[in-house]
C-alpha cells in the first residue's frame, strides 16, 4: 500500500496528475525532461483519502463549519503504515534533512486557473515529527475558506497531495516568465530576482531586479537593478523572515550574465516541454540553478491601450481636454501607491475632499468628486476642474495663474481651453466673491482657535484610541469606530484646507511681488527672504528626536546598548532591558504619543507608522549619536544669515513696497505654520484606519479567509463594506480580486512611470533599455545656496537612513515630513519629484541648505559617491562621476 501512497518524483510517466496534484505533476514532468529539480517525493492524493477515511467522520465531511474539519485534521493521528511511508520518504531526502513541504492540490496549476498561494507551503522543515505536522497542515489547507472561495467544488469532493522536496537554501531566487506578462510579447523572457529565498518575490515583500531577454538570441533588452534593502531568509531562530540586506549587496545585481543565459536556456526547454507559456519559480545555490515549479501563465497580459486619469467621466471632450498633474500632491500621495493606497484615495475623493473644501470659501463645490484622477498607480489632481471651481474666489480668479504652476515644460497651453467652461460670471461671481470674503473673515477671526482645537482633537483622540482594546471589539463596534474616524477625518481636513490654500496663495503673491520690484533679479528671491518658520511641526519632530538622543547621551551604559545593537534589534531589546525599559516607557513613549502616527506617504495605509515600527526613529538616533547635531545653533545661524540678506534686499525698496513685502512675508509664515500645525490631526486619523484594517486582517487570517500580508492588495472600500456587514468576506477579500490587484501593481512597478502632468489620454509603456542620463540636470529651485559635495542616494528610507554621512547631498525620489531628521546632517537636497512649497523644501530653507526638486530622474542618473555641484538659486545639478 505504501508504494502507491508515497512516491518518488522520478520522471516516471506512469505517475498521473490525479495522484500527484498540479505541483507534483509539474515537477515530475520537469524531471522527465532532464531539467534540474531538487530531489522530491510526493504524498499522493490517495494518501490524503486514506487519512481522511480514518480521521474524518462522514457527518463532518458535509458540515459547513470548515474550521471544525481543519482542527480535526490537525489533531488526528496519521495511520501507521502511511506515517512509516512518509518517514521513509523524508529519510530518503537525507539524514535529518531540511526540506520544503508544499501542498499540491488536484486542480492546482492547470491551464484554466492557478491556485498559487491558496494552500500551505512550509520551508526549512526538519525532523520527522515536524514533517508529519506540516503534512497535516497542508491537508487541512484544502478546507480553508479562502481556498473554498476560489475553488468550484467542495473540499469533500476533491483531494490534495503534498510534495516533500529538498530545501534549496537559495543565494538568489525569483520567478521567470516565458512571455512578457505585462505586454504579452512571446518573444521575450522576463526574469525577476532577489537575494535569498524566492518567497519574498512571490509575496511581493521584497524589491527585485528585473531582466528582459530576447528569447531567440539571448540579448539583454532591459535590466533594472533596484535597491534591495531586505531579503527573505531564515533568521537565527530558524524562522523564514525579512532580514536587512548587507550594504554591499543592496544595489548589486542579483544575477550575472552567465546565470541569465542559463535561466534563458532552462525557460526555453521548459516551454518546449509544456508547449505553452510558463511562470517558473527558480533558485540559485552555489552557482547551480534549480527549478522549483512551472505552471502555465493564466493571467491575461495587459494591453497598451490609451487610458485616462478620469475614466468615469462621461463627457469625452472633458476626458480629452482636462489637465491633470501630480506636481504637488501634498507629499502624502507622492509616488507609486499600492491598490490599498489607491482605494483609500478614492474613499477620500468621494467622501472627504469636496465637503472639506467648503471652508476655503467656495459658494458652490459643484461636482466635487472629479477633482482627483489616477494613472498607473499614481494620484493626480484635476487641475482643470480645480481651477474652474476656484474661479469663484478673487485670488484665484485668473485660472491660468493657478493652472500653469502645476505644468511641466512639455505642456503646451497655446490651444488650451478649460473643458469645464469659463466658470461663474457677472452677478453669480459677485455673490461667490462675497461668500468667499465672509468665509475669509470667519477663518481669520477663528484661525488661532481652529489650530488649538485641532491640536486638542489630535491629542485627545490619540489617547482615546490607544486605550481601545481592538481585539475584543466586535465588527459592529469596529464599524462604529470607523464612522467616528470618518467624522474627525473630515473635520480635520476641513480645518486644514484654508491654511493650505492661503499659504500657497501668499507664496505666489510673494514671488510676484519680488519679480515686480526686483525685476530680472526677482526670480527665486521668495526663497531667500526670511519668513521665520523654525517652529514648524516637521522641525519639532527633529527637536524631539534630539531630546531623546540627549536622554541616551546622559547614560553611558544605555548609550553603549544603542551603539552595540542595530535599530531592528533595539526594538526588541529596549522594552525589556533594565536600562532601556525606563527610557522606552518614559521619554520614548511620550515622543510616540506626540508623533507616533507619522511616517512615509501617509495616505499609503500599507506603510507602517513610527508607532507601528519605531526602528527608523532608533536608526536616526544612532545616526545622531555617531554624528552629533546642534540644531538650535544651525537654525540660529541660518536665521541670522537670512535676516541680513532680507534686510539688504529691503533697503533697495520704497517704503510702500517694503511694507507690502514684509506684510506678505509675515502672513505667509503664519499661514504655513498653521497649515503644518493642523495637518498632523488628519494624518493621525489615517493611522487609526490602518490599525483597524490590520485588526480585521489578523482575524481573517486566523479563520483562513485572508492574510495580513495581503494588506497592500486589499480594497479599502470593500473592507468597509465587510466591517459594516454589507459584504461577505469571500467577496470583499476574494483571491481573484487580490490576484488582480497584485498583477496591476506588478504592471505599475515594471511600466515606465507616467508623466508628471498630462492633458488627455496616456498610453502605458514598458520600460525599455536603460536610458542615458545627462550629467547636467535642471529642476525647480526650492532652497537657495550653492554646494559641492558627495551624493548619497536613498531610495528606501526605512533601511538606508543610517547610510547618510554628514555633509553629503541627500538624493531621493521624493521626501516628506518623515525625512526631515536627515536634513540636519545633509548639505543639500535633490529630488525627482517635489514643489517649492513641500514640507521638505520649507525645512531645507530653514536649515539653510540648498535644494533642487522635480528633476524627474535624479535617482537614476546619480550614484552614491558622485560629486554634485548643486545650485539652489538656479535649480541646476551637475554630476561629476567618481
Amino acid at each position: 500500500m505504501s508504494q502507491s501512497l508515497v512516491v518518488a518524483l522520478s520522471g516516471n510517466e506512469q505517475l498521473e496528475l490525479g495522484h500527484l496534484g498540479g505541483k507534483g505533476h509539474s515537477l515530475n514532468h520537469l524531471i522527465r525532461a532532464g531539467l534540474p529539480v531538487p530531489p522530491a517525493f510526493c504524498i499522493t492524493a490517495e494518501a490524503y483519502q486514506t487519512f481522511v477515511n480514518t480521521a474524518l467522520p462522514d457527518e463532518l465531511l458535509s458540515t459547513p463549519e470548515l474550521d471544525k474539519v481543519r482542527n480535526t485534521i490537525l489533531s488526528a493521528d496519521i495511520p501507521e503504515p502511511l506515517r512509516a511511508a512518509i518517514a521513509s520518504a523524508y529519510q530518503g531526502l537525507g539524514d535529518n534533512a531540511q526540506i520544503a513541504v508544499r501542498s499540491s492540490a488536484l486542480d492546482e496549476d492547470g491551464q484554466s486557473q492557478s491556485f498559487a498561494g491558496q494552500y500551505e507551503t512550509y520551508l526549512h522543515v526538519q525532523g520527522s515529527d515536524s514533517v508529519m505536522e506540516k503534512v497535516r497542515a497542508c491537508w487541512a489547507s484544502l478546507w480553508a475558506e479562502r481556498a473554498a472561495g476560489y475553488r468550484n467544488s467542495s473540499a469533500a469532493d476533491t483531494a490534495i497531495a503534498v510534495v516533500l522536496q529538498t530545501m534549496v537554501d537559495a543565494d538568489a531566487a525569483g520567478v521567470m516568465f516565458t512571455q512578457d506578462p505585462l505586454s504579452g510579447d512571446t518573444n521575450k523572457v522576463v526574469i525577476d530576482s532577489c537575494w535569498g529565498l524566492g518567497e519574498g518575490v512571490v509575496s511581493g515583500q521584497v524589491s527585485t531586479d528585473s531582466f528582459i531577454l530576447d528569447k531567440d538570441n539571448g540579448e539583454l533588452l532591459q535590466q533594472e537593478i533596484r535597491t534591495k534593502p531586505q531579503y527573505c531568509q531564515r533568521n537565527v531562530q530558524g524562522q523564514v523572515t525579512l532580514l536587512n540586506t548587507p550594504s554591499e549587496k543592496q544595489q548589486a545585481a542579483s544575477l550575472n550574465e552567465a546565470q541569465l543565459a542559463q535561466l534563458l536556456s532552462l525557460a526555453k526547454q521548459a516551454q518546449a516541454l509544456y508547449q505553452t507559456e510558463l511562470d517558473i519559480e527558480w533558485a540559485l545555490k552555489d552557482g547551480k540553478i534549480w527549478l522549483l515549479q512551472a505552471r502555465p501563465v493564466t493571467t491575461q497580459a495587459s494591453k497598451a491601450e490609451p487610458i485616462y486619469a478620469n475614466p468615469w467621466e462621461q463627457d469625452q471632450s472633458i476626458k480629452d481636454g482636462a489637465f491633470f498633474s501630480r506636481m504637488d500632491t501634498g507629499e502624502i500621495v507622492t509616488g507609486l501607491m499600492t491598490p490599498l493606497g489607491l482605494s483609500f484615495c478614492e474613499f477620500y475623493q468621494k467622501h472627504i475632499h469636496g465637503p472639506a473644501t467648503k471652508t476655503m470659501g467656495l459658494a458652490d463645490i459643484s461636482n466635487w468628486q472629479v477633482y482627483m484622477g489616477y494613472i498607473q498607480g499614481h494620484v493626480y489632481l484635476n487641475i482643470s476642474g480645480s481651477a474652474h471651481m476656484l474661479r469663484q474666489c478673487p485670488p484665484t480668479r485668473d485660472e491660468m495663474k493657478f493652472t500653469t504652476r502645476y505644468a511641466t515644460s512639455d505642456i503646451d497651453f497655446s490651444n488650451y481651453r478649460n473643458p469645464y467652461g469659463r466658470g461663474v460670471e457677472g452677478w453669480d461671481y459677485a455673490k461667490s466673491a462675497w461668500h468667499w470674503l465672509k468665509q475669509q473673515v470667519h477663518n481669520m477671526r477663528n484661525a488661532a482657535q481652529i489650530v488649538d482645537d485641532m491640536i486638542a482633537l489630535r491629542e485627545n483622540e490619540t489617547k482615546r484610541f490607544l486605550a481601545l482594546d481592538l481585539p475584543s471589539m466586535s465588527l459592529s463596534e469596529l464599524d462604529k469606530e470607523l464612522t467616528r474616524i470618518d467624522q474627525y477625518f473630515l473635520e480635520s481636513c476641513a480645518a486644514y484646507m484654508p491654511f493650505f490654500l492661503q499659504s500657497f496663495a501668499l507664496y505666489d503673491a510673494l514671488a510676484e511681488t519680488c519679480e515686480e520690484h526686483f525685476k530680472e533679479h526677482g526670480e527665486g528671491l521668495q526663497n531667500r527672504i526670511k519668513a521665520s518658520m523654525n517652529n514648524l511641526r516637521t522641525i519639532e519632530v527633529t527637536r524631539g528626536i534630539l531630546d531623546l538622543v540627549e536622554h541616551v547621551q546622559k547614560n553611558n551604559e544605555l548609550k553603549a546598548v544603542f551603539e552595540r545593537f542595530e535599530a531592528e534589534e533595539l526594538v526588541k531589546i529596549l522594552p525589556a532591558h533594565p536600562l532601556g525599559q525606563p527610557f522606552w516607557q518614559g521619554p520614548f513613549e511620550a515622543f510616540l504619543l506626540e508623533f507616533g502616527a507619522r511616517g512615509r506617504q501617509e495616505f499609503e495605509l500599507s506603510i507602517a507608522r513610527w508607532r507601528d515600527d519605531p526602528s527608523y526613529l532608533l536608526q536616526v538616533m544612532k545616526m545622531y549619536l555617531k554624528h552629533p547635531v546642534d540644531l538650535e545653533k544651525k537654525l540660529k545661524e541660518t536665521e541670522s544669515l537670512r535676516e541680513a540678506d532680507s534686510e539688504q534686499l529691503f533697503k533697495a525698496l520704497p517704503a510702500g513696497a517694503r511694507f507690502k513685502l514684509k506684510t506678505i512675508i509675515k502672513l505667509y509664515g503664519v499661514m504655513a505654520e498653521r497649515r503644518e500645525a493642523t495637518r498632523p490631526t488628519f494624518i493621525t486619523e489615517t493611522w487609526f484606519y490602518r490599525c483597524i484594517i490590520l485588526e480585521v486582517l489578523s482575524r481573517l487570517e486566523r479563520d483562513n479567509l485572508a492574510k495580513v500580508e495581503d494588506l497592500p492588495y486589499i480594497d479599502f472600500n470593500r473592507l468597509r463594506d465587510y466591517v459594516a456587514g454589507r459584504m461577505g468576506a469571500a467577496e470583499a477579500f476574494s483571491e481573484s480580486l487580490l490576484n488582480a490587484n497584485r498583477h496591476s501593481h506588478l504592471f505599475n512597478l515594471h511600466a515606465e512611470e507616467p508623466p508628471m502632468a498630462i492633458i488627455g489620454p496616456y498610453t502605458p509603456k514598458m520600460k525599455t533599455t536603460s536610458q542615458e542620463h545627462s550629467d547636467s540636470m535642471s529642476g525647480l529651485a526650492a532652497s537657495p545656496g550653492k554646494i559641492v559635495a558627495k551624493a548619497r542616494v536613498i531610495t528606501d528610507l526605512q533601511t538606508q537612513a543610517g547610510e547618510l554621512e554628514p555633509g553629503e547631498i541627500l538624493v531621493a525620489r521624493f521626501t516628506d515630513a518623515s525625512w526631515t531628521p536627515l536634513f540636519a546632517l545633509a548639505s543639500g537636497v535633490v529630488t525627482d519629484i517635489g514643489s517649492t512649497l513641500s514640507h521638505s523644501c520649507i525645512v531645507a530653507r530653514e536649515f539653510g541648505i540648498p535644494a533642487v526638486v522635480n528633476l524627474h530622474s535624479a535617482t537614476a542618473a546619480i550614484k552614491s559617491g558622485d560629486t554634485l555641484i548643486l545650485d539652489g538659486d538656479q535649480g541646476t545639478v551637475i554630476i561629476q562621476r567618481e
